[in-house]
């Protein structure tokens, strides 16, 4: 996939129905730390992906929270990517265990062409179906900028999401945002910072130090498989920023593109 930058010409048209595949895994509350680029579209490119995050910390009540998905996808042409994640996850504290959490459907869209203009705009919406007796579906949206200055790339997400139905934890409008800033060194390996918040309820705002903040290094790189592909990694270790976040999160995505 390639990462770029682009005024909003938007596309419209009608959206086709999407195949779907899986492919579980036997692991395990979704966070999905995942920065989206509005450039990672190919068209006619199938790729099956795993995003996977484990909290550590020496509060019981926070560490221990698992998620993983297992998501396949398909760019159905120049300007739209869908995918269908499976989430798997379970919740911080003693005693809990993994469960299958929700279906969901996510969508990427390219609003501009990729160095067009001076940030690449793209918009990503998901409709997540809850599997858990009791718990809500929820949809989230928001826009995808990226940025390349010299050799580093910057990439910013800015959702709101919508709990919909009964047994709503959270009623009305949850703002959160994510951070890339990449250095372009090696396909192979390149460093990164990331950079994933939380604020909670858009009314009012929660305090700073109550709401979900984490920071720290990451390492992206991507290994070419010849007429198999390619495989792209991302791993990393974010620092909880707020004492209602924990101490540590470990997170990790393997994806394997393929055009067939």
């Amino acid at each position: 996939m390639s990462m770029t930058t682009t005024v909003l010409r938007p596309r419209t048209g009608l959206f086709s129905a999407i195949a779907l595949a899986v492919f579980l895994l036997p692991l395990a509350a979704r966070a999905d730390f995942h920065i989206r680029s509005p450039d990672e579209i190919d068209q006619g490119e199938y790729e099956l992906e795993h995003n996977g995050s484990a909290t550590i910390d020496r509060n019981p009540a926070k560490g221990g929270e698992t998620s993983y998905t297992a998501e396949f996808g398909y760019g159905v042409n120049s300007w739209w990517h869908p995918e269908l994640e499976l989430d798997f996850g379970r919740d911080a504290g003693l005693g809990e265990t993994t469960h299958f959490q929700a279906v969901t459907w996510e969508n990427t869209f390219m609003l501009t062409e990729p160095g067009e203009y001076w940030a690449d705009l793209g918009l990503y919406w998901e409709y997540s179906y809850s599997t858990l007796s009791g718990t809500p579906d929820d949809t989230l949206f928001g826009p995808l900028i990226q940025k390349d200055i010299g050799h580093t790339t910057h990439t910013l997400n800015l959702f709101l999401s919508k709990e919909i139905g009964p047994n709503q934890d959270v009623p009305g409008l949850d703002f959160s945002y994510a951070w890339q800033s990449r250095w372009n060194v090696f396909q192979l390996a390149s460093p990164a910072v990331e950079i994933y918040g939380d604020a909670g309820r858009t009314s009012p705002f929660a305090r700073f130090q109550n709401q979900q903040l984490i920071a720290g290094p990451v390492v992206v790189g991507s290994v070419l498989l010849g007429k198999l592909g390619k495989l792209n990694y991302e791993a990393g270790y974010l620092f909880g920023a707020t004492r209602a976040t924990a101490s540590g999160t470990v997170r990790w995505r393997l994806e394997w593109e393929m055009h067939f």
